[in-house]
């Protein structure tokens, strides 16, 4: 099943074009990352996807349901995690899980299911502010999954956490995935893209310029890291 389909899609601010002739899917079930360089349009692409912002020209399908007629049902069926998360800094957890349950109109018994799952319970009483880099992103990650997204989009989800905080983080990651779930991810990590993501989109100038998994991009362009990759793509070396 295709959950994202995006057709000859064309972004500008003014006379400033962002995204040029952008087209790709994404299927059921994948770990898609997108990089490029500051600027190349990436944040302004999952905007798009997220019913944030509209597109100038093109076609965006997200779960079946075009963009942007339909955004109102798209995020309903989605679960975003920005940096920091943009989460109040001194509401608990448990506070947090109950507010943004009632958004869904969720009861208790999900909001236990997801302590269980993500192993808050020891936490449920402390302010967001006070937890570690990798608390944070995990309570982050329980949030967004309340209401059993179909489609998580996460932004540098990693970014700040020391090297054990990130392995447990990507681990409930890949636990998310194996349960059929279609993760969309940005990340400056290219070691996360080679190690993690089923595909890469790389984008340079506002345009695709590779898309692939990173094994065979490595294989195409006879490199043996996936950052050597990158910068073939992105800097011509």
């Amino acid at each position: 099943m295709k959950i994202v389909k995006v057709k000859n899609l064309y972004k500008s601010y003014g006379s400033n074009k962002v995204l040029k002739d952008v087209s790709f899917e994404i299927e059921e079930g994948e770990i898609v990352g997108i990089v490029g360089p500051n600027g190349t349009g990436k944040t302004t692409l999952l905007e798009i996807l997220m019913t944030l912002r509209k597109y100038d020209e093109g076609e965006v399908e997200v779960l079946g349901a075009t963009l942007p007629e339909k955004a109102d049902f798209v995020r309903s069926q989605i679960g975003v995690i920005f940096q920091e998360g943009g989460m109040y800094a001194y509401i608990k957890v448990k506070e947090a899980l109950d507010l943004f349950a009632s958004f869904y109109s969720l009861g208790k018994d999900r909001i236990d299911e997801i302590v269980e799952e993500f192993e808050l319970h020891q936490y449920l009483n402390v302010k967001f502010h006070k937890l570690s880099g990798g608390w944070k992103q995990r309570c982050l990650l329980a949030i967004a999954f309340l209401h059993n997204p179909k489609l998580i989009f996460l932004d540098e989800p990693t970014t700040g956490l020391d090297p054990k905080a990130t392995q447990i983080l990507w681990n409930k990651i890949k636990g998310i995935k194996d349960d059929n779930r279609t993760i969309l991810l940005t990340t400056h990590s290219m070691e996360e893209i080679d190690q993690y993501c089923d595909r890469v989109i790389i984008l340079k100038d506002g345009m695709i310029v590779a898309d692939d998994n990173p094994e065979n991009l490595k294989m195409k362009l006879d490199k043996r890291y996936f950052n050597e990759v990158y910068f073939s793509y992105v800097e011509g070396v």
